[in-house]
């Protein structure tokens, strides 16, 4: 697409035409789903959040400056996540998934399990795959810390959990990863597995 494309679209979106919103949707819908899989269990709950998020993406699209923001792709991205964050925060059993622990404890726990920053994943579908078989708290911080790039601080203040707990929960779910990828390719096939910039397993 064009930049003077993009512009009438955009336009077109913003004027509420349905005809734009529509070839908005066609064009990015499908990566979205992709994005809405990693944090819903199954494509019923991936479809509703595809919607939802595609909602406030009409709703916000006069927000959205190409100087300010990058790629129209990328930051309707930023906006499904978001809902997906917001959507799992507004589940009444949400409080019950994340474990909240001590800080001082998970200090301790974490002073020899510092972030490796160098390493990047060998096959990301598959990868995805496996996540999707991860408990749900693990698996949205997983998400958040190696798929979207937050820092502990950013994932804290968007789960209200303390940047201690989401240390915990990723580290937790690493661990889990790890027997998830023995049980489904063996211990000679984990090296292929490194997170997205930083050592997942």
């Amino acid at each position: 697409m064009t930049d003077r494309q993009q512009k009438i679209l955009l336009k077109g979106c913003r004027n509420g035409k349905p005809a734009a919103q529509k070839e908005l949707y066609d064009r990015f819908a499908s990566d979205m789903f992709k994005v809405c899989l990693m944090y819903s269990k199954d494509y019923d709950g991936a479809s509703d959040l595809l919607q939802e998020g595609f909602l406030r993406v009409f709703q916000k699209i006069h927000l959205f400056k190409a100087k300010d923001h990058g790629s129209l792709g990328g930051w309707i991205r930023t906006v499904i996540v978001h809902n997906c964050v917001d959507h799992y925060r507004s589940d009444s059993w949400s409080k019950n998934k994340l474990e909240l622990t001590d800080e001082e404890t998970e200090r301790a726990q974490y002073r020899n399990h510092e972030e490796d920053e160098e390493e990047t994943i060998y096959d990301r579908d598959e990868f995805l795959k496996i996540i999707a078989q991860l408990p749900d708290g693990y698996a949205l911080v997983l998400n958040l810390f190696y798929m979207e790039g937050y820092t502990h601080k950013e994932i804290a203040a968007k789960l209200e959990i303390t940047e201690g707990t989401s240390k915990s929960q990723l580290f937790k779910a690493k661990k889990y990863l790890r027997n998830l990828l023995l049980e489904n390719l063996g211990e000679d096939e984990i090296g292929r597995y490194e997170g997205f910039g930083r050592k997942v397993v």
